[in-house]
């Protein structure tokens, strides 16, 4: 059986840490990080769908691929995240030699995946899942002092211009007292900083806490030094949160917030939550709150899509 896996990803934090997940669950099984492509006996591309031009980047790299399959038939190529959930067909037309297609929520199947593959058929695994949140799985993270810690996956806010709820399904949020655990693990191995993520991060609810009460936990545990978060969603962001950041060390006062426009009839048009205004009136709230607050407002443009090896 094939052990040896290579694994690109194109995307944002979500994505580094989706295939931080899928390393985890693979090296669960036997398998080995491959140094090279030239290396590997499977090659996963996880693909990002939020914007048009990491699409063609993500088709265009399938293009190249092709030599590898080529050089070596029996290489298992496979593309799993957002854009297989997005573009199924339109992968399976443009890059027909691709052995598996898997989306968000199928990751668990990788090892089976791979082995049908090995034995002659295809395999294709896009259904969403609002139950699935790996909480179970620990992934095989980079060696360092930061370590991403997904705690919710999914949206609900439909904003009009975003896919993420289509292909990454409906909010579900891991249980706190799993994260907690999970941060405890990571300082006795040696992390110092922990970057919580979610597609609207603050958004968190596990019906009993919510993202307050989270970084409040986070910062009782012992041997982690500093806590940041990406990204929060504006109307979600409370008087208990900003309160929360202003008074812990641990917080960074740094806060990437989203805007997407500055004309209220736009937010308006793409079904975003807040006004102008309102947007204006929070972040004076938080400045005055804390004043060295570092605040990097997002527009729908500012973040480019880059392809990244993790390992």
């Amino acid at each position: 059986m094939k052990k040896r896996f290579y694994l690109e990803t194109y995307g944002c934090q979500m994505n580094l840490s989706d295939s931080e997940l899928m390393a985890g669950i693979l090296t669960r099984h036997g398998y080995q990080l491959a140094e090279s492509k030239d290396d590997a006996d499977v090659i996963i591309v996880n693909t990002c769908a939020v914007r048009e031009h990491a699409e063609k980047r993500v088709l265009g790299h399938l293009a190249d691929l092709l030599r590898y399959k080529r050089e070596n038939p029996d290489v298992v190529l496979g593309v799993c995240g957002c854009m297989a959930q997005h573009l199924r067909e339109k992968i399976i037309q443009y890059a027909p030699y691709v052995d598996f297609v898997i989306g968000p929520d199928g990751y668990r199947e990788l090892p089976e995946a791979i082995s049908r593959v090995i034995e002659g058929h295809t395999f294709l695994n896009l259904k969403l899942d609002k139950k699935e949140d790996y909480a179970d799985i620990e992934p095989h993270r980079q060696e360092g002092v930061r370590a991403w810690l997904t705690i919710m996956r999914g949206c609900d806010k439909m904003c009009a211009f975003c896919i993420v709820p289509f292909v990454r399904g409906r909010e579900r949020s891991i249980p706190m007292k799993t994260l907690i655990a999970e941060v405890q693990k990571l300082a006795q191995e040696g992390f110092r900083e922990v970057v919580l993520l979610g597609q609207t991060v603050n958004s968190y609810r596990d019906g009993e806490h919510d993202f307050s009460d989270l970084l409040i936990a986070i910062t009782e545990v012992d041997g982690i030094e500093r806590i940041r978060f990406t990204s929060p969603y504006p109307t979600d962001i409370t008087d208990k949160m900003i309160d929360t950041m202003a008074s812990s060390e641990k917080i960074c006062k740094q806060i990437h917030l989203p805007l997407q426009s500055g004309s209220t009839k736009i937010l308006q048009a793409m079904r975003r939550r807040y006004t102008a205004e309102e947007y204006l009136k929070l972040v004076e709230k938080m400045q005055k709150k804390c004043p060295i607050w570092r605040l990097a407002l997002i527009s729908s443009s500012d973040s480019a899509v880059k392809r990244r090896r993790i390992f």
